[in-house]
C-alpha cells in the first residue's frame, strides 16, 4: 500500500515533468527545416534530370526519324517556321524559307506534345529548335534537295563556316574545341532555362528574337558545352546534330546515292 510520502514523492516527481522550452521548439524546427529543404532541392534536382533524359531521348528519335526521312527522299527536310504548323517551310527554289526554325513534326509524322503554333514541345514546353545548313552549290541546296545532295556527294565539298555547315564548339563564334564543323543539321532544346538564359554560351545558341517571341540561332555558329546551373558559363541545351557522313551512308543503304 502507498504510505502518505511515498504519495507526496510521486506527486512531486510528476510535477517536475516539462515540455519542450521555446528555444528547444526552435531547433526542433530548424533541423525539420533544413532536411524538408533538402528533400525538396533532391526532388526538385531529380525532376530536372528525369527532362533532360525525356529530352535526349525524344532528340534521338528526332534524329532517327531526320535520317528516315533522308532515305524516303533523297534530302533532308526544311525547319518549320511559327506559322507552318509544324510543316516544313520550303520555297520553290528547293532552299528553305529559314536555315533556323522548328522540328517539322507534322512533316516527319512524329508524336508528342505540340503548342498551340503546331510546334513539337520540349519537357519544359518550349519547342525543339531545328536549324540546316544553306550551303549552295549552284541554284540547289545540297542539303534540303535531293539534287543538290547527290552534286555534293560527288563532288565531297563540304567547306568549313561560315561558308555554309554548321559548326559546333566549345566556344562562341566556333572557337576551340570544335567538335564538328561540317554539319548538314542540328536539332536541340533550350533546357529549363529557355526563358531567362543569360550566359554568352546559350546565346550564341538563341539570338535572334522572331515574332511571336521565339528566340532562335542568328548564324551557323553553335555551342555544346558542360551542363552548368550558374555563372558566366551556365549551360543547359542539349544538342543533338547529323553527321554528314553517316546520312551518305544511310542514303547510300537506301538507294538514294551511288
Amino acid at each position: 500500500m502507498l504510505s502518505l510520502s511515498s504519495y507526496k514523492r510521486s506527486i512531486g516527481g510528476r510535477a517536475r515533468v516539462r515540455g519542450f522550452s521555446l528555444i528547444e521548439m526552435a531547433v526542433v524546427m530548424l533541423i525539420v527545416g533544413m532536411l524538408l529543404s533538402g528533400l525538396f532541392v533532391a526532388l526538385g534536382s531529380s525532376a530536372q534530370n528525369r527532362n533532360r533524359i525525356t529530352a535526349t531521348s525524344e532528340l534521338e528519335n528526332i534524329l532517327e526519324a531526320l535520317y528516315g526521312f533522308a532515305q524516303s527522299t533523297g534530302r533532308l527536310p526544311c525547319p518549320a517556321t511559327a506559322t507552318s504548323a509544324g510543316v516544313e517551310a520550303p520555297v520553290t527554289t528547293g532552299i528553305c524559307t529559314v536555315a533556323h526554325g522548328f522540328v517539322p513534326v507534322a512533316t516527319l509524322g512524329l508524336q508528342g506534345a505540340v503548342n498551340t503554333d503546331g510546334l513539337l514541345m520540349d519537357p519544359w514546353g518550349n519547342p525543339y529548335r531545328y536549324s540546316v545548313s544553306m550551303l549552295a552549290m549552284g541554284i540547289n541546296n545540297p542539303f534540303t534537295t535531293s539534287a543538290g545532295l547527290t552534286a555534293l556527294f560527288a563532288t565531297g565539298a563540304i567547306t568549313n563556316p561560315p561558308a555554309g555547315p554548321l559548326c559546333i564548339a566549345g566556344a562562341v563564334a566556333c572557337g576551340v574545341p570544335i567538335y564538328a564543323n561540317t554539319v548538314p543539321a542540328l536539332i536541340y532544346s533550350m533546357g529549363a532555362d529557355f526563358g531567362g538564359y543569360t550566359s554568352a554560351f546559350q546565346t550564341e545558341n538563341a539570338t535572334f528574337a522572331l515574332v511571336p517571341a521565339y528566340s532562335m540561332a542568328a548564324d551557323n555558329n553553335f555551342v555544346n558545352a558542360d551542363y552548368a546551373e550558374e555563372g558566366a558559363s551556365a549551360f543547359d541545351d542539349i544538342l543533338v546534330w547529323i553527321s554528314p557522313n553517316i546520312l551518305f551512308s544511310r542514303l547510300i543503304a537506301a538507294g538514294q546515292l551511288p
